[in-house]
């Protein structure tokens, strides 16, 4: 792909989900090749095409100029132009798709509300929070399940266009339960979502500085957050994280007259279970499980039934298999305070053995990138034996609190790149190690 710069900067657009203010943020700053590939939508194609249709007609209307040499004249500077250029035609084209793209897209979204309406007995369940939506929304899926047809929104899809093709592909009749994670970015996304399908029990997993950069501050945050409430039906059932002290400090001028149930990883509401998932956060899954699995009627042995069902969640504190004698932990989508501290604490737990902790850091940190790094780093000097960072604009702040509590400077590692740093662990690790792998920092920051 790097041999085209068209197609790397076609990449780079799409990763900032064609937000032309992010891809302009960031399109000089990024120099390291690509470590995945183009997602071939129509969109892409359609950005594609227009872009290299505006460098064909700049280069035909040079090359008239070149005369018996015009087919050679006209391909070179096609090829030149296409590339060269690439950030104004790709933006170009995304701003004249842009009409057909927003009517594309309300189309489907109505086409969904319209299907919504026609399943009054169907219940939601929106889903929402600054961390550990993915792996709360598995896990209450496992539990439901065990009495209900659940129909869950899969992987990361959590926006209006992605929940609204699953309404349509998938939502059917005989579902009685569908479990919705909702994302956002800024204030009005999860209004948007509920305008879709309007939560009957809602689950606020936690608020804290993730995205921080894209809200525009924690105020903003948590009015967002909060929107999943603010928006869900009249009589709906809230459950809300006792932990988190932003649900707790700001949870009564959403609520309204709707019943909310506590859960809390402090507690252990159904005793003598196997603990599938890695630390201490798992609690506050299964009591929250417990709470909503018991308001829809489960019975205790349904319930212990589904507990049993949930699966570690790829790339969340995931205990990799491997063979040569390495604990090998991959929290690659954890990209957020709480979720980096109980990554740390999971890690010091493996006594007797050499500790490994590699990072990029977080993105999307704005005014707190310092702090919040200083804290990990702090974190780190206690349950770490060897950090490994990625060099970029966070992981000095790292390093910066793990000197501060006395970490040995010899025991911190340097790479430039992920791809760098993962090429050289092999040399790194011995046999008996625990290495953790937390946040997987994206190619469109530096």
């Amino acid at each position: 792909m790097t041999r085209w710069p068209i197609l790397h900067q076609l990449y780079f657009l799409q990763l900032n989900n064609y937000s032309l203010l992010r891809y302009w943020k960031g399109v000089f700053k990024v120099k390291q090749a690509p470590r995945k590939k183009i997602v071939w939508t129509p969109k892409a194609l359609a950005i594609l095409t227009l872009s290299i249709l505006f460098a064909a007609t700049v280069a035909y209307f040079e090359a008239l100029f070149t005369g018996p040499w015009f087919v050679v004249a006209f391909l070179f500077l096609w090829l030149i132009w296409a590339n060269l250029l690439a950030p104004i035609f790709l933006s170009l084209s995304v701003l004249i798709l842009f009409p057909l793209d927003f009517a594309i897209k309300h189309y489907i979204v109505a086409q969904a509300r319209t299907k919504m309406r026609t399943l009054p007995k169907l219940k939601i369940i929106g889903i929402t929070g600054s961390f550990g939506k993915t792996t709360m929304k598995e896990s209450l899926s496992a539990v439901l399940s065990q009495r209900f047809k659940v129909l869950t929104t899969p992987e990361n899809i959590n926006t209006p266009l992605g929940i609204s093709r699953l309404i349509l592909d998938k939502l059917d009749g005989d579902i009685e339960l569908f479990v919705v994670e909702m994302g956002a970015y800024k204030r009005g996304d999860i209004f948007q979502l509920c305008a879709i399908a309007q939560p009957d029990i809602v689950l606020l997993t936690g608020i804290n500085e993730a995205h921080l950069e894209l809200f525009g501050g924690i105020k903003n945050t948590i009015a967002a957050k909060f929107e999943i409430v603010v928006n869900s039906k009249s009589q709906a059932l809230v459950v809300l994280n006792s932990d988190s002290e932003l649900i707790k400090q700001n949870y009564q001028k959403y609520l309204g007259e709707r019943p909310v149930f506590w859960y809390s990883k402090e507690l252990q509401m159904l005793p003598n279970v196997k603990m599938p998932l890695l630390g201490s956060y798992a609690w506050g899954v299964v009591n929250a499980c417990v709470i909503i699995a018991k308001e829809l009627g489960l019975s205790e042995l349904e319930i212990r039934d589904g507990i049993g069902k949930i699966k570690q969640i790829p790339h969340r504190l995931q205990i990799l298999p491997n063979s040569n004698g390495v604990v090998v932990i991959d929290d690659s989508y954890n990209g957020n305070p709480d979720g980096a501290a109980e990554a740390i604490k999971v890690l010091a737990g493996f006594q007797d053995k050499r500790k490994i902790y590699v990072t990029p850091g977080l993105v999307e940190m704005g005014s707190r990138t310092e702090a919040v790094h200083k804290e990990i780093g702090k974190q780190l000097a206690h349950a770490a034996d060897v950090v490994i960072l990625i060099k970029n604009s966070a992981t000095p702040f790292i390093e910066q609190g793990l000197l501060q509590e006395g970490f040995k400077s010899e025991n911190i590692k340097w790479f430039g790149s992920a791809h760098l740093a993962h090429n050289a662990i092999k040399s790194i690790v011995k046999p008996g190690d625990v290495i953790l792998f937390q946040n997987d920092w994206p190619e469109n920051y530096t």
